[in-house]
């Protein structure tokens, strides 16, 4: 459902519905397609059975006909992606699908497109011969018609070059979007998928979904014959579960068979073998009519004949009525085969398409033709003999897979396409040879068929004379494509490894060397020739996404293996070629005079290529995920030692280390070099830096040595302070006709960056802001070229110590990041490996503790840090955020400057109406309680989390008994919602006021307990102040997958003229559903006695008394009952503990233990255990005289299994009695107060105006009329906040003012911060 706007490589799901406007905001009712489909939409959905690939009709015509959607279990998987990437703030997201072909993956993402529509604009990418940067303009400008998040299906473009597109565009543009801009669905098909996971469709089917499948068998059983229902491939294969003795079995196939045993010349014969190939190796690929039609013609046999052809075929209009007649024709001539063939309409063709039913029919009956003496490799032949130099895109895409194409598993590529491998493993060297030479002279101007021939050649023929000649030819095709030369270099640099096993003369040796050392060169003369996409004078034949490094690595291994070779044969060579000695000391000195100069610049270029990829590997990877191969670092390291070898035994001697890059210096805690040696390293740099005082990069290597040896051993005596450093450094920052490299601006950012709070900067002249924007061009001038789309590490961490302890290497963290050392799989990763974006590093407590956060502001998809009273600009890891206000994060540095790790956002919270949505919920907004067991039945339904208003009231109980009663109110325009603290859920179709708040269930005991009935979930009083409620969900805390007749077993108590009235309802994984509610006191229940499990929490609270003393509570997951324990314990301080991951059975008893490493922890417990019961509450007391320690606190049922372990932490408890008694005012306090609470104080402050008034000078007078202009204190408040950016001072302030302003309130919170 799209706009006028939308693209022509892009398509709503209204696409290809006759009539249907192509517009968001039209409505098309139903009605007006009854006479589209009426006669269609039974043959739609018939062709879909049988194997046609989906359509939107397909699901207008089953919505129409309320028709069963059978949903693979990858379904739920991809919402929760979708889900997912709407709130983690990046601007352009991506999930990928992988499903083995004829998975049903393709109709699985297009389902949950349909699904969305309403949601989000939903569109495909369709294959387009347009460049990314078109689609991804596309894409932006349909954005910025209504900002309104684009889901878009892609199965065509390369993923990550359309998000770098699609980023670059939003920055081009100036978008600042408060929603994602687009997340991309990639759907793709592998043959090998070793990894398990609703991410990961295979050609297997659960139960469940085996089960769904039978059930729509009977629904289609009722509308269609039995002869009809066998001729359904597509559905019976999925039913059967995708099994080959189906296949094998099928009826079609044998008749087929046994007709083409007695047709095989027969064109129609020939075309099904040709169809039968591209489904098996190309799945999802298709012929049109037209062509299919040319293919059951006689061919003509001059060339002239065929380019006449040709012309006429694709220039000739197509005439009215004429795709009928060719599609009847179609059908008429391939009448045997038809069975297993479908016809289907594709947009961007103007004829009708044709393939096989299934790709597993297509494997099949590949099988069978082979037994019938047509062989894969033969109908490869012909087919690509009837292929025109001109053929159209989606012809050469299906040419490129069958030839060229191949296939990553397990992240190692094939070396070539499947077909090949295949016809290669029957023996037939030689058709493969064939296949390679028709593509490569059909083809004339493509490059890359005479590349892939090139590389059969000397891979599997070994001739290499033959190879390079293709080779060159690639590169005449295309000679500005640097890529293209790197399969001379390869075929130079393999011939050469082949002489090495040989006893050819020197002088024939080093010919081949010297082909190959000038095809890398060549390669890496073109490699920095070529340029960014985004370059101002990029041109489009010399555009690359990323460098080309792969000359610079094949000179390596070539010097390697001449290295090898020659001094095997006279170890007289290792003298020669590492620079000692002359040629003309070997024997052979005459026959190898000419390659004199090529044997002399050898250790240069070596020595000059290492410290290249010294930078390039240290400072960047591939990706974030990514990290180049391990026999990269090694081959570089052994060739650098083969040529250098005084300098590759660094522990032997510190001086060989200073010879190298910063980076290599920055790399020696890497590389497990010992303190001694880091000492002694850091004693000759001073030692260097005394004698070249001037020399800017003596004083760099010794500062860093510093950093570098601090983070080893942090009491050496060979340490300098802080200050020294800063005082060197100081020297040359003064000198501004210097060159300034990024590693001279990285030294800056790290010694002058003040901490936090404390600490300002030692010189008032450094403006942080000026060195980061002199970094960045530092690094576009140096770096830019190289590491483009490469991921940059990061290098330094902001810590928490002081001095050079708050200097934290990147592989300090990687060492104190245990988490990753708790498996062994994980234990093998080194520095060079580690994924910075993965979640456990930042949860990890030891990062925690040693990285010290920083706060900051974003401000149109910049954000800032605060560094006193200014804003210095950062980089993000997390590409491109979307979201807008207040953040804290961890401060990293690469070697392009300061980016922000693990970034949490304060987000502003927004007003409509009243209702203050936030996607991210204050403490008392609990997640829906979930577990292992009723994974499966979790709402994936999009809620909006709002805020209620809360007041407080006394409410009666009983005569002489009464408690003050929270209750809420929320206004709310039409949509769907759930309350963050009760959570209530309600749906509207327009606006509605509500008034609520919980009720006690003490009130009907005895009337529950006679109709043998108790709670499972909170009793809430409801009134619908104004407008009309569709739906309301209650809360209930059983767990819908511990029993399957648990729905049957519970009710909702209504209230009904002073009598209770127990209904069935609607069970979801959290909720009840009510349809049109009238409220009075409503609750749910279950019947007494029924063995339900339940999701509960462990509450844990520290008393402030002597020593250490703790309250335990295990209590349902009722909001209500939490609530009433925080009442109880509101002079303890919470102690927060994630929740059992199971649900737990009700009414039974659960034993607390303590242990310190699966030992007994000595501690009083009283009592030892507690009954899980809605009611009444109980506690169990632990008391540890001796504290000192961290211990474990474990759950445990009466079988001695252990159902919840949670370690409760010295630093937790220890600090508790400390930050009570000696809070103080300061910023750092004031800040952290004002931001913990900030919605209690938006909904709780009067006095805002004198607040306003002490604020006056620091936020100007303009804001402050704002403020004071606001109709109520809440409009107030929060348009205060919105000004605090910018700084600490406006929230110390603010702090100060409400101390004195509303000193009973600061008091209340203070008071209640330990709840």
């Amino acid at each position: 459902m799209l706009s006028l706007m939308w693209k022509k490589d892009i398509t709503p799901p209204c696409a290809g519905l006759p009539g249907n406007p192509v517009h968001e905001n039209a409505v098309t009712p139903l009605a007006q397609l009854e006479d589209i489909f009426q006669d269609k939409g039974q043959q739609t959905l018939s062709d879909f059975y049988k194997g046609s690939p989906p359509k939107w009709s397909y699901y207008v015509t089953a919505e129409e006909q309320h028709s069963l959607l059978v949903r693979r279990n990858g379904y739920s998987g991809i919402i929760k992606q979708i889900r997912k990437c709407q709130k983690i703030n990046h601007t352009v997201s991506s999930i990928n699908l992988f499903h083995h072909p004829g998975s049903g993956g393709s109709t699985l993402a297009m389902q949950v497109l349909w699904d969305l529509r309403k949601e989000f604009k939903c569109a495909i990418i369709r294959q387009s011969s347009a460049e990314t940067e078109v689609i991804a303009d596309h894409i932006v400008q349909l954005f910025e018609e209504d900002n309104r998040t684009l889901l878009l299906l892609d199965d065509n473009s390369s993923e990550w070059n359309l998000i770098e597109s699609l980023n670059m565009q939003i920055v081009k543009r100036g978008v600042s979007a408060t929603v994602p801009v687009a997340i991309l669905l990639n759907t793709k098909r592998k043959h090998t998928i070793t990894a398990e996971g609703p991410l990961n469709l295979k050609t297997r089917l659960s139960s469940k979904e085996l089960q769904d499948f039978e059930l729509k068998e009977a629904e289609m059983k009722l509308k269609h014959s039995d002869e009809e229902m066998k001729q359904f491939h597509g559905f019976n294969l999925m039913k059967n579960n995708f099994s080959e003795q189906y296949v094998a079995n099928l009826c079609s196939i044998r008749e087929i068979m046994e007709y083409v045993k007695g047709h095989k010349a027969a064109c129609s014969t020939k075309l099904f073998s040709v169809l039968t190939l591209i489904n098996s190796y190309v799945p999802g690929s298709f012929l049109p009519v037209s062509r299919c039609q040319d293919l059951l013609k006689p061919q003509p046999h001059s060339v002239s004949q065929q380019v006449c052809m040709s012309t006429l075929l694709h220039n000739t209009p197509p005439v009215p009525g004429e795709n009928i007649t060719e599609k009847l024709q179609f059908e008429k001539d391939m009448e045997p085969f038809m069975d297993l063939l479908v016809i289907f309409p594709k947009d961007e063709m103007k004829s009708e398409c044709v393939r096989l039913a299934h790709p597993m029919i297509a494997n099949e009956c590949l099988k069978a033709l082979a037994e019938a003496g047509i062989t894969k490799g033969e109908i490869a032949k012909r087919f690509l003999e009837s292929c025109k130099p001109n053929e159209p895109p989606y012809m050469v895409k299906i040419i490129k897979s069958l030839i060229i194409k191949r296939e990553t598993v397990e992240e190692n590529q094939e070396k070539f396409s499947r077909l090949i491998l295949d016809i290669k493993d029957e023996g037939d060297l030689k058709t493969c040879k064939e296949l390679f030479e028709i593509a490569t002279n059909t083809f004339e101007q493509d490059a890359f068929f005479p590349q892939a021939f090139a590389r059969f050649l000397y891979i599997m023929l070994h001739n290499y004379d033959e190879a390079e000649r293709q080779a060159r030819e690639a590169i005449a095709r295309d000679p500005e494509n640097s890529f293209l030369r790197d399969t001379l270099g390869q075929i130079h640099k393999n011939h050469l490894r082949a002489l090495a096993y040989s006893r050819v003369a020197a002088s024939e040796f080093l010919e081949v060397a010297d082909l190959a050392i000038k095809a890398f060169r060549d390669e890496e003369e073109a490699a920095e020739n070529e340029q960014a996409p985004d370059s101002s004078t990029a041109q489009p034949k010399k555009i690359s996404h990323a460098f080309n490094c792969r000359g610079l690595f094949g000179y390596i291994q070539v010097a390697k293996v001449i290295f090898d070779t020659l001094t095997f044969r006279d170890q007289s060579w290792c003298d020669v070629l590492t620079g000692k000695k002359s040629i003309y000391v070997l024997p052979e000195a005459q026959s190898i005079r000419q390659y004199e100069d090529l044997i002399i610049n050898l250790q240069y270029n070596v020595e000059r290529k290492r410290a290249f990829f010294e930078t390039y590997l240290t400072y960047s990877k591939p990706s974030r995920y990514n990290t180049e191969p391990p026999y990269f670092q090694r081959d570089i390291a052994v060739c650098y030692s083969r040529y250098l070898p005084k300098h590759s035994k660094p522990a032997s001697s510190s001086h060989s280390v200073t010879d190298r890059s910063f980076a290599g210096l920055f790399s020696c805690l890497d590389r497990s070099y010992p303190s001694s040696f880091l000492e002694r390293l850091t004693q000759h740099t001073r030692n260097v830096y005394e004698v070249k005082p001037s020399d800017v990069d003596a004083a760099m290597k010794y500062i860093l040595s510093n950093i570098i040896l601090s983070n080893k051993d942090e009491t050496s005596r060979v340490l300098q302070t802080l200050t020294a450093l800063r005082a060197i450094l100081w020297r040359f920052v003064e000198k501004h006709n210097i060159y300034q490299s990024p590693e001279f601006f990285l030294l800056i950012l790290l010694l002058f960056w003040p901490d936090n709070i404390q600490n300002p900067p030692l010189h008032n002249k450094l403006d942080l802001s000026n060195v980061v924007e002199n970094m960045k061009s530092a690094f576009d001038q140096k770096y830019l070229k190289h590491f483009r789309s490469r991921y940059l590490r990061p290098l330094f961490f902001l810590g928490q110590g002081t001095g050079l302890k708050r200097l934290v290497h990147s592989w300090k963290m990687y060492h104190v990041h245990s988490r990753d050392r708790t498996v062994y799989r994980q234990r093998r990763k080194s520095w060079a490996t580690l994924d910075w974006e993965n979640g456990k590093i930042w949860a990890d407590g030891s990062i925690q503790k040693l990285l010290l956060r920083f706060y900051g502001v974003f401000k149109k998809q910049q954000l800032f840090a605060y560094v006193e009273d200014k804003e210095i600009p950062v980089y993000t890891d997390q590409a491109f955020v979307s979201c807008q206000g207040p953040a804290s994060f961890f401060l990293g540095f690469t070697i392009k400057g300061p980016v922000a790790y693990d970034i949490a956002f304060d987000c502003e919270e927004k007003q409509e109406d009243k209702c203050m949505e936030t996607e991210k919920c204050s403490d008392q907004c609990r997640a829906h309680p979930t577990c292992h067991s009723c994974a499966d039945f979790e709402d994936l339904t999009n809620w909006k989390q709002v805020h209620p208003e809360v007041w407080t009231h006394k409410e009666k109980l009983s005569e002489n008994r009464s408690e003050r009663q929270e209750c809420y109110w929320v206004s709310s325009p039409a949509g769907r919602y759930q309350c963050s603290v009760s959570g209530l859920r309600w749906v509207c179709d327009g606006d509605v006021g509500l008034k609520y708040h919980f009720a006690d269930w003490a009130s009907y005991k005895e009337d529950l307990r006679r109709m043998q009935f108790e709670p499972c979930g909170p009793l809430m009083d409801i009134t619908v102040v104004s407008g009309v409620l569709t739906e309301a969900h209650l809360p209930h805390f059983a767990c819908l997958g511990s029993s399957p007749s648990l729905k049957d077993e519970v009710r909702v108590l209504d209230m009904q003229d002073g009598g209770m009235v127990l209904e069935k309802c609607e069970l979801t994984c959290s909720h009840a559903k009510l349809l049109h509610p009238t409220f009075s006191p409503k609750g749910l229940l279950i019947r007494s006695g029924f063995p339900v499990k339940v999701h509960c929490e462990v509450l844990i609270y520290q008393t402030l008394t002597a020593h250490l003393t703790l309250h335990v509570y295990l209590v349902t997951c009722d909001p209500r009952t939490i609530q009433e324990v925080d009442r109880q314990e509101k002079d303890s301080v919470k102690i927060s503990k994630p929740a059992p991951r199971k649900s737990l059975q009700t009414n039974s008893w659960y034993s607390i233990q303590t242990k310190k490493e699966n030992e007994p922890f000595s501690s009083k417990i009283n009592p030892e255990s507690l009954k899980l019961r809605h009611s009444p509450i109980k506690f169990c007391e632990i008391y540890v005289k001796h504290a000192e320690e961290d211990f474990e606190l474990q759950l445990i049922n009466d079988k001695m299994d252990e159902v919840w372990v949670a370690e409760i932490r010295a630093d937790e408890y220890g600090k508790t009695s400390h930050s009570l008694a000696g809070r103080h005012l300061s910023i750092q306090y004031a800040v952290w107060f004002v931001t913990e609470h900030r919605t209690a104080l938006i909904q709780k402050v009067s006095l805002v105006t004198p607040i306003a008034d002490d604020l006056k000078a620091l936020i100007g007078d303009e804001k402050y009329s704002i403020i004071t202009g606001c109709k109520t204190p809440q409009d107030q408040m929060r348009k205060l906040y919105s000004f605090l950016s910018g700084g600490y001072k406006k929230h110390q302030m603010l702090y100060e003012s409400l101390q004195k302003n509303e000193p009973e309130l600061v008091a209340e919170l203070t008071s209640g911060q330990s709840r």
